[in-house]
């Protein structure tokens, strides 16, 4: 086989993986989280939220905001982590 051939099937290969892993990822949904921003909740658990922020304690605060909401553990932490980053910048 020419090197050339190799090439064209290495590329070839490459694109049909691409193509799997892409139809696979579109058939399970969203790849994105989503979830409730902290602003939209009770000033009482923005509150608690922000006190466990300011302590430095992170998991306390996707607690305090899981059992707000009952969101999963993935967009707890991505709103918990949004809202340091808004109030921190």
């Amino acid at each position: 086989m020419s090197p050339l051939f190799k090439l064209v099937l290495l590329v070839a290969a490459v694109a049909v993986v691409w193509w799997v892993v892409t139809s696979v990822r579109a058939s399970r949904g969203t790849t994105t989280t989503t979830f409730t921003p902290v602003e939209a909740l009770a000033p009482e658990v923005q509150e608690t939220i922000d006190a466990a922020l300011d302590r430095g304690e992170l998991i306390g605060a996707i607690k305090h905001y899981r059992a707000a909401t009952g969101a999963g553990l993935a967009q707890s932490k991505a709103a918990v982590e949004t809202r340091r980053w808004k109030r921190d910048g």
